[in-house]
């Protein structure tokens, strides 16, 4: 009765307000930016949207983007189908490594929900210039800088009753001509576990997440100039996180990271430049948050990265040039605290390198403006040997390590991304959009070097076990996208039609190698993967349009569909979102805003036969909101999911927690009803 009871209200909406009226500036806002060197970019405010725990869940409400959720504080990023490293993601502009294996500390984790400013989404094919690997677009969390002649702050807080999950942050900026201050806070906390529409408990969905730092710029010449110079430091301390959807949940993570930078004009050319430092601990179990069943063994895994990230441009007129380069190093290694001699090399100094250079051409011709670009990039990887305390009993375990230690491990691949965007202004209403790219990216050190069959794959969260490949080859897909823009003062659209054929696609195919599947079988699977490169492509449309009905009402809608396929055989890829629409109803008088929206999702049918996939059924959700924003205060409350509706999110994986309300391998529920307020205070 719950759902239906949403999709009446869907009918109602879509009856009062047909699809093809929306708007866009409370769910979500998108930003056309056509100066030089940039693009099209669909961004959404923190303040726009319903209280998030991770900024990760700012992505839904992006044409084309989802989450991959594998816990209340592990979220992925995904566009168009694809998902994981294939997504360039840069927080603050750096691109820094991880220290979870399997991704509990994703990249967007560290995004700071006080500092961000927005969550920036290339739409449609990403420039060269946004990132080394664009494969599967880019998104960047735009973040507060210390800024000269000013001194300002905000103080924000918010509160969600399922989970009794709360935050507070602060941040200020202190600053004079010549010195800026900038130091900032946040406090996270879920005290409880979530519920479903069900009455039934997610189970470990509690975490207690604190992060601070700050930024110190220095201003360089007179007053007209804007050449600079800063430091800044974060410090980020996670414990008692719970990830249902993977075999481990969070007991801490602790990461620090520096970042240097500078903006200096020389003789007419823009030179900017960074370099970022990454130090990251990380420790997980299948004890502490969990039940762990007596047949079961505990395990520990203690996991570390320390990585650099150094960016180059210099700009001119037309013309952007830039050199990259990214480097880390991963170690993981797991244990028994019962068993003291257990000790398993899950990753030994594995070396992730990449460098790279690129150049990027704009230019406007008559009504056509055109963006051209091309990066080159360099990968080396490398690992050191690894050591299995069970080698000596397992034949088979010792075939593997032998074999791995006694292999070249050393990989070095050249890469090259070619982009061609352009738009034709027909009219001062309508524009029409084409992208072509061949872009390249590189396989996950995961992928390459997980040498013995385990689920440390990234975040895949399919409850298989994975051995990697060494020599994988390079992803290469060849991308066009087809879109147009019709704006007047009332009503806007803007639709896009995308296809991308991929060669050497990596995924997980069955594995043969007699002595995997004897490891696995020994560790109670029978069906183990290995990394490989299979043929894919993906297609589809993410639409969003608006609709200003008068001075008070307004009405948008976001909507998106993608496919994704194997060439090689006859199947679909692994977790990709399920067709959604998002149509929101908005009010506003004076200071005063109100919401009422349905998210509406699709039946997802094609899945992965391959990953033994299960299918998804469709829902609706009804939210709703209302905010009063004055000149120094803000306050909202709202409900979501007002109908208390029963759902599994078709990205949100599988539960893989026992003894629990739900039972191990089903399709991870979706949250219950939530009430929420949210309040901040500007100076």
């Amino acid at each position: 009765m719950k759902l239906h009871l949403s999709f009446v209200s869907l009918s109602i909406i879509t009856a009062l307000f047909p699809l093809h009226s929306f708007a866009d500036d409370t769910g979500f806002e998108v930003i056309e930016v056509t100066g030089q060197h940039q693009g099209s970019y669909s961004a959404v405010t923190p303040e726009a949207a319903t209280p998030q725990t991770d900024i990760s869940g700012l992505l839904n409400n992006l044409p084309g983007a989802s989450v991959n959720g594998n816990g209340p504080l592990t979220g992925i990023a995904q566009y168009r189908g694809l998902y994981g490293d294939r997504v360039n993601t840069k927080v603050n502009g750096m691109t820094l490594s991880s220290a979870g294996p399997n991704a509990m500390d994703t990249p967007l984790s560290y995004a700071s929900l006080i500092l961000t400013e927005r969550l920036e989404m290339t739409r449609g094919i990403a420039p060269v210039s946004a990132g080394t690997n664009t494969l599967g677009g880019s998104v960047q969390v735009i973040e507060s800088q210390a800024s000269f002649e000013e001194i300002s702050g905000k103080v924000a807080a918010q509160y969600q009753d399922n989970g009794q999950r709360s935050h507070i942050g602060a941040k200020g900026n202190f600053a004079n001509e010549q010195h800026a201050v900038l130091v900032y806070a946040d406090l996270l906390n879920g005290n409880e576990n979530v519920t479903t529409g069900g009455d039934q408990t997610i189970s470990p969905t509690a975490y207690d997440k604190n992060m601070f730092g700050g930024q110190y710029r220095y201003h360089l010449g007179d007053a007209s100039s804007n050449d600079s110079i800063a430091i800044g430091y974060q410090h980020l301390e996670t414990t008692d996180a719970g990830t249902p959807a993977l075999p481990m949940d969070i007991d801490f993570i602790k990461t620090d990271r520096v970042k240097f930078e500078g903006n200096h004009d020389i003789n007419d050319w823009e030179l900017n430049w960074h370099l970022a430092y990454s130090d990251a601990r990380h420790g997980m179990d299948n004890f502490s948050e969990r039940m762990k069943m007596p047949t079961m063994n505990a395990r520990y895994n203690n996991a570390e990265s320390q990585s650099y990230d150094a960016t180059l441009t210099f700009a001119k007129n037309s013309w952007l040039f830039g050199l990259d380069s990214q480097l880390s190093e991963h170690n993981s290694v797991i244990s028994d605290p019962t068993k003291p001699m257990f000790e398993v090399d899950n990753f030994n100094a594995v070396i992730d390198n990449t460098y790279s250079a690129f150049a990027q051409w704009q230019q406007d011709i008559n009504q056509w403006q055109w963006e051209l670009g091309a990066r080159v990039k360099h990968y080396q990887t490398d690992a050191d040997e690894v050591n299995h305390s069970m080698a000596g009993s397992m034949p088979a375990i010792k075939v593997l390590m032998d074999r791995y230690n006694n292999a070249d491990r050393s990989q070095s691949q050249t890469g090259l991304d070619l982009v061609i965007n352009g738009r034709y202004a027909q009219t001062e209403q309508l524009s029409w959009i084409v992208g072509l790219a061949r872009k390249q990216d590189s396989a996950s050190y995961q992928q390459r070097y997980l040498w013995v069959p385990m689920q440390s794959t990234g975040g895949l969260a399919d409850g298989r076990t994975y051995v990697g490949q060494m020599d994988l080859d390079l992803e290469t897909a060849y991308q066009i996208e087809l879109g147009s823009e019709f704006q007047t003062e009332s009503f806007s659209v803007n639709p896009r039609i995308f296809f991308q054929r991929i060669d050497d696609y990596i995924q997980g195919v069955a594995a043969t190698d007699p002595a995997v599947i004897m490891a696995a079988q020994m560790m109670g699977n029978d069906n183990p993967m290995q990394f490989a490169n299979v043929d894919a492509q993906l297609y589809g449309m993410d639409l969003t349009a608006s609709y200003q009905i008068s001075s008070n009402w307004l009405v948008d809608m976001n909507a998106s569909y993608v496919k994704g396929e194997r060439r090689d055989i006859d199947d679909n890829l692994y977790r990709v979102s399920p067709p959604k629409v998002n149509v929101g109803i908005n009010y506003q008088l004076n200071n005063w805003t109100a919401r009422i929206e349905t998210l509406a999702v699709s039946a997802q049918n094609d899945v992965s036969e391959s990953q033994l996939e299960q299918i998804s059924a469709g829902y609706a959700l009804i939210n709703i909101a209302v905010g009063f924003d004055a000149d120094s205060w803000l306050i909202k409350a709202g409900v979501d999911n007002l109908f208390d509706t029963e759902y599994a999110d078709h990205l949100a994986a599988y539960n893989r927690v026992m003894g629990g309300d739900l039972t191990p391998g089903q399709r991870m529920p979706g949250a219950g009803l939530n009430a929420w307020l949210t309040g901040e205070y500007r100076f």
